[in-house]
């Protein structure tokens, strides 16, 4: 969701090309083999355990159950030894784990300088709502092709210092936004400068303002635009194999072919191939599916149930799209909190409550390929109020 700028829609023509997803995947199999390699997978080798010197040991002169007796004991004491290796061994490289939900927050983090206090404040309020992956906003890119809010980028490093130092084990990323429709149909995601300025900037708020990757919000993106790939590809190229790429995906708004609520206004190119979703997917290391801003109201009549449903029909698509690559590309499902916006948002028909409950239904729907939904992605924390973070942890953290 882009801050301070609309993006009219325009549609982009369908290319029969096939999505290339060779070097993509390849990529995938490569970082998952280098992850092996670091100690993602650690495992202990025992050294060839020997008495010290010239010390032999010798078989005591035994026999029968004396003797078996006496093998069991030195088995029983190797193994021993080995349990005890093993479990030091796995403690010493136990490293906390980033919690498994994530939150957008905006310039009211990311601009200011904050006293050691409240950062402490926000950590432990991100820990106890497990809130491990947070999009921290940083800038969007202008109609003059300048990026927004330069003066304010010292502060930006500053909020990535002190957040890293109170919240070591979570993901930190650069929150950027690019509106495609800048002016009256002015679609601007085929200029490969721009797309090149975006990347550059992508690596920039990774090595000099110290996020652990980017978060990249595009929007419009419609069925089959080979420019949002094309864009994906130089941001890959520009930040290397290790750097985390997550990505803001649009729902698919209006699905024709299934007997789920739609909403009254019919946008073509609003629904994404299942095609199309794994060519991004293999681009990318984390989708966060905008399943909010349906178009659902209860103007025109829909319930918090048909919602519901709606969000499961997102959950169980991606999910199988996703899951059918077995690349380690991982998906959130973002839910609102945000105040009413028609015609796209009611907060009577979508909210905190209907949107769990569409996540739960469409976990179940997905069986076996739910096991690459992550978790939730609550847009947004400036939004968030005492009772919706209340609903949160009753409905989603203590299911």
């Amino acid at each position: 969701m882009a801050i301070d700028s609309e993006s009219d829609q325009h549609e982009v023509e369908p290319t029969s090309e096939a999505p290339r997803h060779g070097r993509a995947r390849e990529r995938q199999r490569r970082r998952r083999e280098r992850r092996q390699t670091d100690g993602s997978s650690v495992g202990v080798s025992l050294p060839h355990l020997q008495p010290p010197g010239n010390i032999q040991l010798k078989m005591p002169d035994l026999s029968g159950l004396a003797q078996a007796r006496w093998v069991a004991y030195v088995i029983g004491g190797a193994v021993l030894i080995a349990a005890i290796v093993l479990v030091l061994g796995s403690l010493k490289n136990d490293q906390p784990q980033a919690q498994p939900n994530a939150v957008w927050i905006g310039t009211e983090w990311t601009y200011e300088v904050h006293d050691p206090e409240d950062m402490t404040q926000l950590v432990d309020d991100l820990r106890e709502n497990q809130i491990g992956t947070i999009y921290a906003w940083v800038s969007w890119l202008q109609e003059d092709e300048t990026w927004r809010g330069a003066e304010n980028f010292g502060a930006v490093r500053e909020f990535a210092t002190q957040f890293k130092e109170a919240y070591p084990e979570s993901i930190l990323l650069g929150w950027l936004s690019f509106p495609v429709n800048v002016g009256e149909n002015n679609y601007r995601l085929d200029d490969e400068n721009l797309q090149q300025n975006i990347a550059d900037f992508a690596s920039r708020v990774v090595t000099d303002l110290g996020y652990d990757g980017i978060f990249l919000n595009i929007e419009p993106v419609w069925n089959n635009d080979e420019n949002f790939l094309a864009l994906l590809r130089k941001v890959r190229l520009s930040l290397g194999e290790d750097i985390l790429i997550a990505l803001a995906i649009p729902p698919d708004w209006s699905p024709l072919d299934t007997d789920i609520p739609v909403p009254p206004l019919i946008v073509p190119g609003t629904v994404w191939d299942r095609e199309y979703k794994q060519s991004v997917a293999l681009l990318s290391d984390q989708m966060a599916v905008m399943a909010y801003n349906s178009g659902l109201t209860e103007e025109s009549d829909f319930l918090p149930e048909d919602y519901s449903t709606w969000v499961a029909y997102q959950v169980s698509t991606f999910a199988d799209a996703v899951n059918e690559l077995g690349v380690n590309t991982r998906v959130l499902i973002g839910i609102p909190t945000y105040d009413a916006e028609p015609p796209g948002h009611d907060p009577l028909v979508e909210n905190v409550a209907s949107a769990i409950d569409g996540v739960t239904q469409g976990l179940a729907e997905a069986g076996d390929a739910a096991a690459v939904i992550q978790g939730l992605a609550i847009y947004a924390g400036w939004t968030t109020d005492s009772i919706e973070w209340i609903q949160y942890r009753n409905l989603w953290l203590d299911r």
